[in-house]
């Protein structure tokens, strides 16, 4: 009796090993490669509940959801032989299960292979290029053609490249100095034709603003002149009437304005008391009645 017990606990056990061998599930987010002797039979990428031949048969699981790939700055080298960094953003997924698995059987080993198609690619793509059309161009017309090429090379091996992306572009710490050197040199040669320019501009300015001053004296001059002629004929005219009309009070008139000129000064006169130029002071110092 003791026997027929083990037996059937035995008989259980390997019933529910068989079972556990004979079943396997596959979720949303796997596609199941069915290996038979370990050689793909079949690709399940259906989520649910399978059977498989127990022993015989074993599964390999791939992720079909999307894969992302990023790098470090690294250095590649243009078309002048400059050095130029730049880092990339991929996204991949696994297109053809059965060739994956056959060529690069898991996630490991297919970024790996992923990262040195795209290096290269790159590579290929920048030593076409100038240092300044890397760093000044569009970066989608950059990667276009570095996408397309690594698709073409990692489509015998079930990937497919579905983004590609610069992260950074930049350049080493020697060509950063000597390109800041470079353009601190055309911005002083740029600034120094400015200053030349604006030099020779103001020259001009001054230039024409001392004959414009010039020409503005003259005929300031020229009008002050004629106005001061036509003042001293005015003048005359009015002294030659005045003395027309009453000479005596016109010698009177001027020999006043003289008086007042000559007294008025800080120089001393000495003349004599019966000089012409005192006749009018003699006739009004004369005693009342002479």
């Amino acid at each position: 009796m003791k026997n027929w017990a083990w037996s059937v606990i035995i008989v259980v056990l390997a019933l529910v090993l068989l079972a556990s061998a004979s079943f396997y599930s596959v979720s949303m987010t796997q596609t199941a490669v069915v290996l038979q002797f370990g050689k793909a039979v079949r690709v399940v990428e259906s989520p649910g509940l399978y059977v498989k031949w127990p022993i015989a048969q074993n599964v390999a699981f791939i992720n079909k959801s999307l894969s992302s790939y990023s790098t470090q700055p690294e250095s590649f080298l243009t078309v002048g032989k400059k050095p130029v960094l730049i880092s990339l953003f991929a996204e991949w997924r696994v297109a053809d299960p059965l060739l994956f698995y056959a060529r690069l059987h898991n996630d490991g080993t297919a970024e790996s292979r992923v990262g040195d198609v795209l290096r290269s690619a790159l590579r290929s793509e920048v030593g076409k290029m100038t240092l300044k059309s890397v760093i000044q161009g569009q970066r989608s017309k950059m990667m276009d053609p570095v996408l397309a090429e690594a698709n073409k090379r990692l489509q015998p091996l079930g990937v497919h490249l579905v983004d590609l992306r610069i992260l950074q572009v930049g350049l080493p710490t020697d060509v950063l100095q000597a390109v800041y050197k470079r353009m601190e040199a055309e911005r002083a040669e740029e600034a120094n034709a400015y200053r030349s320019e604006g030099a020779a501009d103001a020259a001009k300015i001054r230039a024409e603003a001392n004959k414009d001053q010039t020409r503005i004296m003259a005929d300031a001059y020229r009008q002050q002149e004629e106005l001061k002629g036509q003042g001293d004929a005015e003048a005359a005219s009015i002294y030659g009437a005045a003395y027309g009309k009453d000479p005596a009070f016109y010698s009177f008139y001027r020999s006043l304005e003289a008086y007042r000129h000559s007294l008025s000064d800080k120089d001393v006169l000495v003349l004599s008391p019966d000089a012409p130029f005192f006749r009018y002071f003699r006739h009004s110092l004369e005693p009342a009645g002479k």
